[in-house]
């Protein structure tokens, strides 16, 4: 009695009558595909991936830290020491960006974002300017906030609407489809009408995003006369945390983390879904039973690889979750390539 056996024959095997350049080919072809979605895909993973997971290690770095969760008091015993501290934050002197004339009354700190838009192939917005303007003097109870500290946590801030929130700088216009951007356009049409759907060459945008005064919360690190709350320097960046409101210090490193570790988790998922796909394409050659082939090899190859560019994305940044990743890729490559031949599937 004889039975059908497709669906447990090894993938790979050398079709009969096929000549060495019939077999290698449509392999070789499907390689280079292969390398080029692998190199798009752990590029952008790496990206994306790096900057959560550095995120998640700094917060964590400054939790251990952390000489205490109740909020602190000015003293130049703390001197160098990481505290949480929350109050109502004032404003010292009102923020004035002198360039255009525009002042912000009950801002701590200002973030000025300008844009230019370029037209051709590839249209669309880049980036021209970005600065803080802080209020000098900001005060958080008995603690100074400096400069540098309400530049070190961008995510607090929000956006401000031009017309409502400041008066529209001379020369600009509003924008229905997008109010929280003020326009300064070239194009005649753009004038009579939204200035967001009539982009020409050259065109700008300028948005401002603020911490405004009142309840704050804070964990930072403390300068030496005990005065002044200063961000940590953590692998050469400056690192604090600000919430608004009076949290506690524990809920601000959980929902920093938070953030972070869904980020990290959300980045993960679709690199795997898109990775079976693109790992599925050589392991069509792995020289085994069909169904390892097409579940077995590629599940190895993907998690393999994602999980070489996890671990380098803190010590490697970017660059080394990147070259880890798709080291692994091209590896994934080699061992097909390998176990193929010797069983005659290459030639």
């Amino acid at each position: 009695m004889t039975m059908k056996s497709e669906s447990t024959t090894a993938t790979g095997a050398p079709p009969q009558g096929l000549s060495w350049n019939q077999r290698i080919v449509p392999f070789m072809a499907a390689s280079v595909g292969f390398l080029f979605l692998s190199f798009v895909l752990v590029s952008l993973y790496a990206w994306f991936y790096t900057d959560a997971a550095v995120q998640a290690a700094r917060v964590g770095a400054l939790r251990s830290l952390l000489v205490s969760s109740e909020p602190a008091s000015p003293s130049p015993d703390l001197a160098g020491r990481v505290v949480h501290v929350r109050g109502t934050a004032t404003v010292g002197q009102p923020v004035a960006d002198t360039s255009i004339g525009v002042t912000f009354e009950r801002a701590l700190t200002v973030q000025r974002i300008v844009e230019r838009f370029r037209s051709g192939r590839n249209a669309g917005w880049n980036p021209d300017e970005m600065r803080h303007l802080p209020s000098p003097g900001v005060r958080l109870g008995g603690w100074s906030l400096t400069e540098p500290l309400l530049a070190a946590a961008p995510s607090v801030l929000e956006p401000m609407r031009p017309g409502a929130d400041y008066r529209l700088p001379a020369g600009m216009m509003l924008s229905e489809s997008d109010p929280w951007a003020a326009y300064h356009v070239n194009s005649a049409k753009a004038r009579t009408s939204d200035p967001a759907k009539h982009l020409a060459d050259g065109d700008r945008r300028l948005m401002y995003r603020a911490l405004r005064d009142g309840p704050l919360s804070v964990i930072a690190a403390v300068d030496k006369t005990g005065q002044e709350l200063v961000p940590v320097r953590i692998d050469g960046d400056n690192v604090a945390l600000l919430a608004n409101g009076a949290v506690d210090a524990a809920v601000m490193i959980d929902d920093a983390l938070k953030d972070a570790n869904a980020t990290r988790v959300e980045t993960t998922l679709w690199a795997f879904a898109v990775g079976w796909a693109a790992f599925l394409i050589p392991a069509l050659w792995a020289p085994m039973r069909r169904w390892a082939a097409l579940t077995l090899v590629p599940l190895a190859g993907v998690v393999a690889t994602l999980g070489a560019a996890m671990a380098a994305a803190v010590p490697g940044g970017i660059a080394g979750s990147f070259l880890a990743g798709q080291a692994v890729a091209t590896a994934y490559v080699l061992v097909i390539v390998l176990l193929a031949r010797r069983r005659g599937a290459l030639g």
